[in-house]
């Protein structure tokens, strides 16, 4: 690790308690830390950073202005009416006056002041502004910055945060989810649009068809400035991201392009089942992207214009966004309460039936979350490990609602280490990449119940999560959030309550096995998961001398003993079969029933064979070696030639034998 990041780690910590003119993002790349020691000095010492020249004010509105306010020409008018204030205050500056810069809203507008100044000054300034009776409130306009982490080394090999936890203790469970049907269409998140409010997107082959028109809202840092545009204009309808590389290490870290838009989206809305890459979690959702970060991150305003304009609100300046989206992916961020500008928005766009999902951020917090995570009515997401712990970097607080896996997360990404060259994959690791996870599952209870409210998604969400792992920091604290992200118990949480038939999962419960005692027995329960995933077993009530293999469900005890009934239990924790469970009665005796049957000609006894796995349950001579008797030979022989498969409405087959019990119930899990 460099001497960098070590110093980043020593302040990092302290970071989300300080209110900061940087905003944290949340994710770290395989390049080095975005969020490094030079962004979390500046956001510890505000005034030691570089200078400022931008404030967000919140005009009040009533009957004769709200038309007027709707214009540009209206607004410059505003925000120079201001300049009176200034210079009639005790905080007037060396004649400092404002000009209009752009929009957020119809009545919240970015002006720009005559000189750069420090954090500190700069604030006064908007204090002064927000005591005008014209303004409601007024605020420095703070620049935001995606958080990264560093990372390790396609869905079998690199997926792991995807799979069932009988796999992947800490895995989201998608793959159960993704065999539920609606309308007769996988879950898959078709039909919903997510935006992706972040740095742009590169058109990725395993991407760009699920793509539709975004827009970009960063806006030029001053007249002709367009450092953090690093595009050379404003905005505009092109959401390419074309790079974030920084060489000045006067404004933050010098480091490569992040692509950090590209891997969120397709965490989220990668092409599934294309024999490609690899497989987003909602992998036939629309991803709306939005460019709100560039070079050194980007401004509170231009991410909450972009947040009311990706949901369909007005933003004056920008065309009405064609492609309204009902899930809102933040993965940056910044420290401080709530501002007032992201709360303004986050409420708007909630309003309109909108699910926004943000990122806690990386500052190893165990006190406090960045915002806008920390803003109300948002989904705050924060990371844990493969083994459901609660990930070291990732910050914790009050407002934390759910975690996701966030360790070494592979999607799509580019080449370039500065200007775009050509598409790849890669692992990365940060809340940033936690946070579209949730958001992908959300798309799929939007397909689910189209016009859910944000509301009843979070409750999904929240009393389907599974508990965080006992002995771990989060097993017995609230500020963690709920638990665990489960796609699959969400998504047949939601299935349940709409009463469709096909939610809970049943598996037909095999019949009662016979076996001599000292004899061999022996059976394969199986399953074919709908998406061809692998398929996990757990078995529960092993006799002793048996034994049971998890992973291709065959069970064998090659000396009964002794006689009795027992109980044993096989519950298929992955593919489509999590939660149900098959309880196999085992009965060693030395008279073996037989079904009535026709009258037949005695056979001469023969000495027993050795199964060979796996076959249907067959009674063999053992102990001493003694020749089966015809009756107990004919009985094996009927219990062979019976055996057969029954396979359940969703394609999963289990190994069924003569009689058959009721299913066993579907295995509950309560919510943490």
């Amino acid at each position: 690790m460099s001497t960098a990041r070590n110093l980043f780690l020593s302040v990092a910590s302290a970071v989300a308690l300080t209110s900061s003119y940087f905003a944290l993002a949340q994710s770290e790349a395989h390049h080095g830390f975005k969020s490094s020691v030079q962004a979390q000095q500046r956001a510890l010492h505000p005034d030691s950073a570089v200078r400022m020249n931008r404030l967000i004010v919140k005009f009040r509105s009533d009957g004769d202005d709200k038309a007027a306010a709707q214009t540009d020409t209206s607004a410059r008018q505003r925000v120079h009416a201001l300049n009176t204030r200034i210079t009639s205050s005790a905080a007037a500056h060396a004649g400092t006056t404002l000009s209009y810069l752009k929009s957020v809203s119809a009545h919240t507008h970015v002006a720009q002041t005559s000189r750069a100044m420090g954090h500190t000054e700069l604030s006064a300034l908007a204090h002064a502004v927000a005591q005008d009776p014209r303004v409601e409130y007024a605020e420095v306009d703070e620049r935001v910055y995606p958080h990264f982490v560093p990372n390790d080394s396609l869905y079998a090999a690199h997926q792991g945060n995807l799979k069932s936890p009988a796999v992947v203790a800490g895995g989201a469970n998608l793959p159960n989810a993704w065999g539920r049907t609606v309308g007769g269409m996988p879950v898959s998140g078709a039909g919903v649009t997510v935006a992706v409010l972040d740095t742009g997107y590169q058109p990725h082959a395993d991407l760009a068809a699920n793509v539709v028109s975004g827009y970009d809202f960063v806006s030029p840092d001053g007249l002709n400035n367009y450092f953090t545009a690093n595009d050379g204009d404003g905005r505009d309808a092109s959401a390419l991201d074309p790079g974030d590389w920084n060489t000045n290490a006067n404004q933050c870290d010098v480091e490569d392009s992040s692509w950090h838009g590209t891997h969120a989206a397709g965490i989220i809305g990668a092409l599934g089942n294309n024999n490609v890459g690899v497989i987003g979690v909602a992998y036939r959702a629309r991803i709306l992207p939005v460019r709100v970060l560039g070079v050194c991150g980007g401004f509170t305003s231009d991410t909450a214009a972009a947040l009311q304009w990706a949901v369909g609100l007005t933003v004056p300046g920008v065309p009405v966004n064609p492609n309204v989206a009902k899930v809102i992916n933040m993965s940056f961020g910044r420290s401080g309460s709530c501002s007032p500008t992201y709360q303004a928005a986050i409420t708007a766009a909630r309003n309109t039936g909108a699910v926004i999902v943000v990122s806690t951020g990386n500052e190893y917090s165990r006190s406090a979350i960045t915002q806008p995570a920390n803003c109300s009515g948002v989904i705050a997401v924060t990371a844990h490990t493969s083994t459901g712990t609660l990930a070291d970097y990732a910050n914790v607080g009050v407002s934390t609602v759910i975690s996701a896996p966030g360790n070494s997360i592979y999607t799509t990404s580019n080449t370039g280490l500065t200007v775009p060259v050509a598409d790849n994959y890669s692992a990365f690791t940060g809340t940033s990449f936690s946070a579209p996870q949730v958001a992908g599952v959300a798309a799929l209870l939007m397909q689910l119940k189209p016009g859910i409210s944000p509301t009843e998604v979070q409750n999904h969400l929240v009393s389907s999560a599974r508990a965080f792992p006992s002995g771990t920091y989060c097993a017995t604290r609230t500020d963690c959030g709920a638990g665990l992200l489960d796609a699959f118990r969400a998504v047949n949480a939601l299935l349940t309550s709409q009463g469709t038939a096909n939610a809970a999962p049943v598996l037909n419960a095999l019949p009662t096995q016979y076996v001599l005692p000292g004899g061999n027995l022996q059976f394969t329960a199986t399953a074919t998961d709908a998406e061809g995933d692998e398929v996990v077993f757990n078995g529960t009530g092993l006799p002793s001398g048996a034994t049971f293999n998890s992973v291709t469900g065959a069970f064998s005890w090659p000396k009964a003993q002794p006689a009795g009934d027992y109980v044993f239990v096989i519950q298929p924790t992955d593919g489509a079969a999590l939660g149900a469970s098959v309880s196999v009665k085992i009965s060693v005796t030395a008279v073996i029933p037989a079904e009535p049957v026709a009258p037949v000609v005695p056979v001469t006894p023969v000495v027993p064979v050795a199964p060979v796995a796996p076959v249907a349950p067959v009674a063999t001579g053992g102990g001493g070696g003694g020749a089966l008797g015809w009756a107990e030979l004919l009985a094996g022989l009927l219990l062979l030639l019976s055996a057969r498969y029954l396979t359940d409405p969703r394609g999963t087959t289990a190994v069924v034998y003569i009689k058959q019990s009721s299913p066993a119930p579907a295995c509950r899990h309560p919510a943490p």
